[in-house]
């Protein structure tokens, strides 16, 4: 489905505006992953922006996950997949208080199994907390292939700075925990300093990691000079690009 005609469908519904979601259907257009994780839908708009990527390019299959509030959303992910006729890319996953116990049913089964169910691309957008995405960080790891990106969103979300948080949710928070970007720390403190993965570009929105082979020179992103003055379409171009090499 052309990216102008999934637009028509899901222009306005939160929470992922049109000049967002372009970048990230452009880079299913290219990259053309055959699985997708997704942790976090809410309504299902960045899920069904993907399944409309794969649907342009002819095939592949999209597991969403997250937890079992969404299914209150309005609209909802079923109402969007079936107001698209998209249901046949996507398996939405409920769980009932996190994706993380999700994630370690999908690993023990590759380690049941003896062929193992890797994905090619996993975007976060669920918790944005340290220790629900730290964790799910590592988890993806074992389910992701070599060469393959996680899309971090929210790299400069806070829960000070956030509405309708519940306060049984941040009672217990110090002013650090509140005031701290999480899904920055998770990037600085355990991607950046993985051996494994090397952070190709980020900026106030997004961040995009590439899982890489062992043994190989990484050159670390700086912290202090992250956030670059160029576009996400150009440097979307540039990672694209590094993809189609291998």
């Amino acid at each position: 489905m052309k990216f102008e005609e999934i637009k028509k469908y899901l222009e306005g519904i939160p929470h992922l505006p049109p000049e967002d979601a372009i970048n990230l259907y452009s880079f299913i257009l290219e990259s053309k992953p055959s699985r997708i994780l997704e942790l976090g839908f809410d309504h299902g708009v960045s899920t069904l922006y993907m399944a409309a990527a794969l649907d342009e390019v002819g095939g592949g299959t999209l597991i969403t996950i997250d937890n079992h509030y969404a299914k209150n959303s309005n609209p909802s992910i079923y109402q969007l997949m079936a107001l698209t006729n998209l249901e046949k890319y996507v398996i939405p996953i409920f769980a009932n208080r996190s994706y993380t116990w999700e994630l370690k049913k999908l690993i023990e089964k590759n380690t049941n199994d003896n062929e193992k169910e890797l994905f090619d691309f996993c975007f976060i957008d669920g918790a944005h907390n340290w220790e629900t995405d730290g964790f799910a960080f590592y988890l993806v790891d074992k389910l992701l292939k070599e060469d393959s990106f996680i899309l971090f969103d929210d790299v400069k979300w806070n829960y000070k700075n956030s509405k309708n948080i519940p306060e049984e949710i941040i009672k217990y928070m110090g002013d650090d925990e509140l005031e701290e970007c999480h899904v920055e720390l998770i990037l600085k403190l355990l991607v950046n300093t993985h051996p494994n993965y090397l952070i190709e570009r980020i900026d106030d929105r997004w961040a995009w990691a590439r899982k890489i082979g062992d043994n190989q020179n990484l050159k670390k992103i700086d912290f202090d000079k992250i956030y670059e003055k160029n576009s996400l379409k150009n440097d979307l171009k540039k990672i694209i690009k590094k993809i189609l090499k291998f």
